[in-house]
């Protein structure tokens, strides 16, 4: 159904703010507020078709992006005293990818990656604990 008109002024203003937070916002954490924020703000029953289009889907691959760079950072100075605190960055992250098909598919690389990865048996106990135990 299209957007009733006393929505155009709310959807265009909430387009607008995703495209330059998309440019603007470097933080993943920020980015996947912004757009939790906004669909929350739009009509949340229409998620999915929020998505899609092109100002959101820019946000949210920009988020995912930022997520991997920073997971990748994180891991080159990983020290056991930082195990809790990366387990909890995958968790956030995996809310991120869990908004698109696409974004799984990454994001179940990242864990396969983390897996195979030179971290310790421990980290990654903790982090298939985390994954088995989320619900979005």
């Amino acid at each position: 159904a299209p957007l009733p008109f006393t929505l155009f002024p709310l959807f265009n203003y909430v387009y607008q703010f995703c495209v330059g937070a998309a440019k603007g916002v470097l933080s993943p954490f920020v980015l996947q507020e912004i757009i939790m924020e906004a669909l929350q703000r739009l009509n949340p029953a229409h998620i999915h078709a929020h998505l899609r289009t092109p100002a959101f889907h820019q946000l949210v691959q920009r988020c995912q992006q930022a997520y991997l760079q920073y997971i990748h950072h994180r891991l080159i100075h990983l020290t056991p005293a930082d195990y809790d605190d990366f387990v909890n960055i995958i968790r956030s992250a995996r809310g991120a990818f869990c908004l698109t098909p696409v974004g799984m598919m990454q994001f179940n690389d990242v864990l396969q990656n983390l897996k195979r990865g030179k971290q310790t048996k421990e980290l990654w106990q903790r982090i298939s604990l985390e994954m088995a135990t989320f619900s979005p």
